[in-house]
């Protein structure tokens, strides 16, 4: 279900107008924590001499489609609430920008991006998002199932 829903955002449909997160919006935030995630360890990573950032960068690009999405459809969503997208943002930044650092989870990670940047499609994507990022972390209920 997930990965179909990643390719729905690059169509940019409209959200939910009920108050509630319908399905794109959570699959939006999870896209977006797991970007936030990456960035965070990317930058962990360089600052214990284990630079995975053309690894980083590369899935970046190949997915820049689908994160740029997330990141609209978010954006809207927060256009109508009271938490702002960037204390949202700072949230996600300050979860993942801590922790314990070390070579061998580098190495893990910098596998994952290396992996995704020669898969550009929204099924490999949706696959790895949705088996690292559990439960999107964003404020709201889930529209109930149609």
């Amino acid at each position: 279900m997930g990965i179909a829903v990643i390719a729905g955002l690059l169509a940019s449909a409209p959200a939910n107008a009920k108050g509630c997160l319908d399905q794109a919006t959570l699959t939006a935030a999870r896209l977006n924590e797991f970007s936030m995630m990456m960035m965070a360890v990317n930058l962990r990573c360089k600052a214990i001499g284990a630079d995975m950032s053309e690894g980083y960068e590369s899935m970046r690009e190949a997915h820049r489609p689908a994160f740029a999405a997330a990141d609209r459809r978010l954006r809207h969503h927060f256009s109508d609430q009271k938490q702002s997208f960037d204390k949202y943002e700072t949230q996600m930044g300050n979860r993942y920008g801590g922790g314990v650092t070390n070579h061998a989870n580098c190495a893990r990670f910098e596998k994952v991006a290396r992996d995704l940047a020669v898969k550009p499609g929204a099924a490999a994507l949706g696959r790895v998002v949705f088996a690292m990022v559990a439960t999107a972390r964003i404020e709201g209920s889930a529209c109930p199932a149609p």
